[in-house]
């Protein structure tokens, strides 16, 4: 027997409508891919753990916006008097002029803050809170002038630490509306220290020293710039004892009654 090929059938034609001889004709479909699922979907947290996720990225989303603002902040002038002024009235205690500084370092000392803040003006004291589980600190300036320079070193760096210098009130205890109004009290003084880049009054404030060039006059002291004296030679002493012994006999005779 001879063994015959079996013919393949032809594959189908790249168009579904032409027919390929069949008695009938057969439709292409495409099958749509499923959509993937993820690990979450298939195992889904439960509510708690969503809530705490939030919680988190919330305040990570808050932290970014501060220090988003705290860069913006760097190399602005300070307030002016009026400012100032304006601001303190809306402080519950304005007779006392205090400054909420953030992002220290847990090693800095209370000491080398007080310093730090010396070149703004005199410092009265620096607060601080006794267990360091955060960078902050309370910082009361002793004049509105003082209070008022501080505000330049906001953006600039203490013990390795780029610290925020912020408004705060006196008080150990503060609600939560209180917070709430010295942190837009504190949005406010950032934009107004961004439209003081064009106030002459604000920008001439700085940090640095007053230097007068003026000569100063010496102090004289009486001990020690005392003129000195001259020692007079030997012919000079003798001369002096001379008209010394002259004038005692003169004043003798003249006692006695007897004109010279």
């Amino acid at each position: 027997m001879l063994k015959q090929k079996r013919k393949m059938p032809a594959a189908p034609a790249a168009n579904g409508n032409q027919s390929d001889g069949s008695d009938y004709e057969v439709e292409w479909q495409v099958k749509p891919t499923p959509p993937k699922v993820s690990k979450a979907n298939l195992f889904p947290l439960p509510r708690q753990v969503e809530r705490n996720l939030q919680k988190r990225t919330r305040g990570r989303k808050e932290s970014s916006s501060e220090e988003s603002e705290v860069e913006d902040a760097e190399g602005l002038p300070t307030l002016t008097t009026e400012q100032v002024a304006a601001i303190l009235d809306t402080v519950k205690n304005n007779k006392r002029f205090v400054l909420l500084v953030n992002n220290l370092n847990f090693t800095t000392a209370k000491e080398e803050i007080e310093q730090h803040f010396d070149k703004a003006g005199r410092v009265k004291g620096v607060r601080m809170p006794k267990r360091r589980s955060s960078g902050f600190a309370f910082v009361e300036m002793l004049d509105p002038v003082g209070f008022q320079r501080a505000f330049l070193l906001d953006g600039s760096y203490l013990d390795g630490r780029k610290i925020s210098v912020d408004l705060s009130e006196s008080g150990n205890k503060k609600s939560e509306e209180r917070i709430k109004l010295l942190m837009q009290k504190n949005a406010e003084i950032r934009k107004l220290r961004k439209k003081n880049r064009s106030n002459t009054q604000a920008a001439e404030i700085t940090l640095v020293p007053e230097v007068n060039n003026t000569p100063k006059q010496p102090v004289r002291d009486k001990f020690l710039n005392k003129p000195k004296v001259k020692i007079p030679s030997k012919k000079e002493a003798k001369q002096a004892k001379r008209q010394v012994s002259l004038k005692a006999k003169l004043k003798n005779i003249a006692k006695k009654g007897i004109k010279a």
